[in-house]
């Protein structure tokens, strides 16, 4: 539960930072950033840099580190790819494993030229970052970000029994980055399923279908709806909707069935479902399987399983020899004491 009221406030945080880049964002941590406007800028009206970049173009994207704080930040600095989470928002976390379908990633254009900058107390610096645009024209945009986060020296390392709780104030600045100024940020052009599995996700049981969106553009503000069926009988296990759903180009948003306390059973399943958005529908449609191996585990690991403790099972052994010692006395008295 902690892991995931960290996890939150990051992602929280990262919200905060994608404001505008050439505005000073709130100050969280004693430190903030700010992007410095670019003349490939496309609309300089917008929260984050939106670049027009020739074939083969090279270019420098600046961003100023301000440390309004007493005492010397180290912070980092790295670039991200956008993918999209299960909340159906786009993410620069970098957390997210990009989908194979990604071909140009930002992360192959956008390089750091210092990964760790250090800013004196009550100053600022500026960090630049080296774009090298593809050699050949690309439909479409490519959408990442650049992250900002402070370094803690005295950091402890994650492993199961420790959770770090330090390095949660990260900053973002959006990057998309395109050939074509007129072209389409925002495309609902098809989306496709990849598959349905059961997986363990921040320790709950879950059922996850990866809706693709296979395509240079935003796929945005869908409706996405589903049911879970078993195979032989078509008995509905579960369903639900989610509406305002938001994919990153040639990324999968993982649309999410929560079993919550009751346990994954092995079987033969059906995931049906309909993405609605811009007024058209896509109906998706996927056979799957739990395996015995993959139920018991992900049902042994998930924090929401039941646990019986030993004195429980003790007492309940207990009962049920005496209800059978009891059961038994009662039955030879009958016997012997005919009415």
């Amino acid at each position: 539960m902690i892991k995931r009221l960290i996890q939150i406030a990051s992602i929280a945080l990262i919200i905060l930072g994608v404001g505008s880049p050439f505005v000073q964002a709130e100050e969280i941590g004693g430190y903030t950033i700010e992007g410095v406007p670019n003349a490939k800028q496309i609309d300089p009206d917008l929260g984050y840099f939106y670049l027009n970049e020739g074939i083969g173009a090279k270019d420098k994207l600046k961003i100023k580190l301000i440390n309004s704080s007493d005492k010397a930040k180290k912070l980092q600095v790295k670039v991200t790819n956008a993918n999209t989470n299960s909340n159906g928002l786009l993410d620069y976390t970098g957390n997210l494993k990009d989908n194979k379908s990604l071909k140009i990633p930002l992360t192959s254009i956008v390089k750091v030229s210092q990964s760790e900058v250090t800013v004196p107390p009550k100053s600022e610096s500026e960090t630049t970052l080296d774009v090298t645009m593809p050699s050949h024209r690309f439909s479409g945009v490519i959408i990442g970000g650049v992250v900002v986060s402070e370094k803690d020296e005295d950091q402890l390392p994650k492993t199961e029994t420790n959770v770090s709780v330090k390095n949660t104030y990260s900053y973002t600045i959006g990057v998309v980055l395109t050939n074509d100024p007129k072209s389409a940020m925002k495309k609902n052009s098809s989306v496709s399923l990849e598959k349905v599995a059961p997986v363990l996700s921040d320790g709950r049981k879950i059922i996850q279908a990866d809706i693709l969106n296979p395509n240079p553009y935003i796929f945005g503000e869908a409706i996405v709806s589903g049911e879970i069926l078993e195979k032989s009988t078509n008995k509905l296990v579960k369903k639900q909707e989610k509406t305002n759903i938001n994919i990153a180009p040639y990324s999968v948003y993982p649309f999410q069935f929560d079993w919550k306390k009751e346990d994954l059973k092995a079987g033969k399943y059906l995931f049906t479902g309909t993405v609605r958005a811009g007024g058209k529908e896509w109906r998706l449609k996927k056979a799957f399987e739990i395996t015995s191996s993959a139920a018991e585990h992900i049902n042994e690991k998930s924090i929401y399983h039941v646990v019986i403790p030993i004195w429980l099972k003790v007492s309940m052994g207990i009962f049920i020899i005496l209800n059978v010692i009891g059961t038994a006395y009662l039955i030879i008295i009958k016997k012997r004491n005919p009415m």
